[in-house]
Parts: C-alpha cells; structure tokens; sequence
C-alpha cells in the first residue's frame, strides 16, 4: 500500500467531508454553540483511592462490570472488580525492561488511551500508544473473548497520516491521550502542547476497525479544535475520552512542561464535556470552539492536584453523572477517582 498515495486522497475526502457531510444550517450551528456555552458545571471527588501495585494510570475501561487500567511505563493490563479491588494483570509485551516497577521513559511505549468495542462475536480492547515518539507508534489489541489474546500493532502510518493533518513536523509535538469508540465513531483526541489547540479525530468506527483488525486503509477522518480554560496562565490538554448518549467526555490537566515527553509540576485537572451534535463544520486552529469544562475540587472545595488521565461515565438522575477517573503522579503512583458531575443548562 502505497502511503503517499493515500495520504492525499485522504485528506480531500477529509475536506470534503467537513465541508460537505458535516455542515448544519448556520442558525442550527449557532444555536448549539450558544446552548454549550450555557453549560455549567461542577465536579466534585466523592472517594479517592490508591494502587502501590499498578503504577501511572493512563487508561480505564469498563466491560460489563470489570475495571480495565493500563499504565503508560508498565507491560501490564490491570483487572479490577466492581469494588475496585485490583484482582489480576496480564502481560501485553516483555517485561525485561520493567524490573525496577516502571519503564525507562525512553523505552516504554507509552500507552496513553483505551477503549472496548466489539467485532463479530468478540470482545476487544485497543490500547494506543501516545505517538510523540517512533516506539509510541505500538498499540495493541487484547480480545477479552479469546482468552485475553494479545496482539501487538504498529500504527506508523496512521499517526504519520494524522501528523501530515495537523502539519506537524518534530517528533515529540505528537500527542496522543484520548480515546473512545462508540458504535458510529471513533475518536483520538490530540493533546494541547504549549500555545497549540486540543483537536479531536472523528472516523467511522466501522472502517477504522477494519484498519485495526485486517489492517486496512488508513481511515477518513473529520478534525475538531477544541478551546479549554487555562489555570496559572497554561492551557489544559486533553487526556481521556469517553463516548455515552451523544456526548464525548473528557478529562484534561495542566502542567508545566514544553513538550509531550518530559513531564511538568501539574496544576490541577479538569473534566467536561462536548455535544456531538454541536461539531461545528469549519472549526480549525485559529477558531477553535469552546467547549464547558471545569476543574476537579475536593470535598472541601479546594482543587484537586493530581493528573487526571482518563474516564468511565455512568448517567444518573437529574443531570447528575457518575465518573470514575485514574489519575497520575508522575512519580509512579496511580490514583482511582469517583467523580459526582452535575450538568445544568
């Protein structure tokens, strides 16, 4: 297969798309933003628990009622009960370079995202690396029905596709942390380095697994630019997805760092939320679309400190959600959240 023949079909088609198939009637579009600016609201940690076994949290995913958390410096995936208890890991990839409890930065893959979906009879997991390096290109796919199967991917050519996308040139600006898939779509979300934007990647859940499973073509994708609050004068970045009834919630946190490897003194974290409805047709880089969101505080009001990574959402009632959220110190701990989320437009 030829990449840079696809390259360029697929970034027409991509033009095509969010000029064409995306685009409302402007009053329908103008409305919506209007009714996402009205959102407020407010998410407060209910009980904080920790994990000295499972070190740096960066992904969660519930399937039926079991816990899956990947860390970004260890070769294992994490099973946790409905209770939280930590009860099994599995091995992804060797484990020779984990013998001190965390892999070397310059070694780890990085696994930074995850998400379930299904195909045919199967249960699946992929977990992507974050891309901001060439051995960040791994992902791998553990089919939960066939015995827990791993398979590792190399996913060069699609984070070169969506590189060529946002024009980015160095390795390092490339930075990969939010997943999520539901039936319909496929989002990747581009965490914000520096004065960049957060951008999310759409594509149609039924092509980009066929891109995953029978390694196909590079999927079409339509891309969003995403503005968030700034805390101490730095823009927060994106760091986990999830996909429940028309929304895509986040989590993102702040730190200081100049790049998508070294990491930063963090300065709080946030959750939000984006109307999938209201993707607007001609968001880019210098007009990027507001989206609510709103720092984590303790029971005591005060702002919550860690590193928020990732989410599981759960609806409750009178616009109330139930989140639970790993976190990341940086130093090799992980941190599980349960969130109360109240939504009020």
């Amino acid at each position: 297969m030829n990449l840079k023949c696809i390259l360029p079909v697929s970034l027409a088609i991509l033009a095509l798309t969010a000029c064409k198939t995306e685009q409302p009637a402007t009053s329908r579009l103008a409305s919506a933003e209007t009714l996402m600016k009205e959102v407020q609201l407010k998410a407060t940690v209910q009980q904080a628990q920790k994990y000295e076994q499972l070190p740096s949290a960066s992904g969660i995913e519930l399937v039926d009622s079991t816990y899956y958390v990947v860390g970004d410096d260890s070769p294992f995936l994490y099973q946790l009960d409905a209770q939280f208890n930590l009860t099994e890991r599995h091995v992804l990839f060797d484990t020779a370079a984990f013998a001190s409890g965390r892999i070397p930065k310059p070694l780890k893959p990085d696994l930074e995202s995850m998400a379930h979906f299904t195909y045919g009879r199967d249960h699946m997991l992929l977990l992507l690396g974050s891309g901001s390096s060439e051995m960040r290109n791994r992902a791998f796919v553990v089919n939960l029905t066939e015995g827990m199967a791993v398979k590792e991917l190399d996913f060069s050519r699609l984070y070169l596709f969506m590189r060529r996308v946002l024009r980015i040139e160095a390795e390092g600006e490339l930075n990969l942390e939010g997943f999520a898939m539901d039936d319909t779509y496929t989002y990747i979300m581009q965490r914000a380095i520096g004065s960049g934007t957060n951008v999310l990647f759409r594509f149609n859940s039924s092509n980009f697994k066929d891109f995953v499973i029978n390694d196909g073509d590079i999927p079409v994708a339509a891309v969003y630019h995403f503005a968030l609050p700034q805390v101490e004068g730095y823009t927060a970045g994106l760091s986990g997805a999830y996909a429940l009834n028309d929304r895509l919630f986040f989590t993102a946190s702040v730190e200081n760092t100049p790049n998508a490897v070294e990491d930063g003194e963090v300065l709080g974290s946030l959750v939000g939320m984006i109307d999938l409805n209201a993707l607007p047709y001609a968001s880019d880089a210098a007009n990027p679309m507001q989206v609510p969101a709103v720092q984590l505080k303790n029971p005591d009001g005060s702002v919550y400190k860690g590193k928020a990574e990732s989410l599981v959402v759960q609806a409750g009632e009178g616009g109330v959600y139930n989140l639970i959220v790993v976190s990341d110190d940086d130093q090799g701990g992980s941190e599980l959240l349960q969130i109360q989320l109240e939504v009020e437009q």
